[in-house]
């Protein structure tokens, strides 16, 4: 792994413990990055991937993909549902984020400050 996959893969990571802490979360996922299409919550074996390409789409996009995934662990689903999008729209906020929901994955552009 070169020096900048670590670091990116160091930030994740940081951004996952904190949203965990945040969320109360007994676990701390371990983070991944992948060239897979798409990331990827593994609850049963805590851990999640972010893909490469998502780098692409700067800080804001990375913050939401990580917080993303980790909302997985909260209560073990894999489902978008009320609960699911309620925890990530809190933890959204505590990184001053908020999405505007269509699909699941929001475009980079879709995703604002507060």
């Amino acid at each position: 792994m070169s020096l900048k996959e670590n670091l990116k893969l160091n930030e994740i990571q940081a951004l996952a413990n904190i949203t965990a802490k945040f969320l109360g979360l007994s676990v701390r996922p371990k983070a991944e990055i992948t060239s897979n299409k798409r990331g990827r919550a593994y609850t049963t074996q805590n851990r999640f991937s972010i893909p490469e390409w998502a780098f692409e789409h700067g800080e804001k996009f990375i913050i939401y993909y990580v917080v993303h995934e980790v909302c997985h662990f909260y209560g073990g689903t894999l489902d978008h549902g009320q609960l699911f999008c309620k925890v990530e729209d809190r933890a959204l906020k505590f990184w001053g984020l908020y999405i505007q929901r269509k699909k699941v994955y929001p475009q980079p552009f879709a995703i604002y400050k507060l």
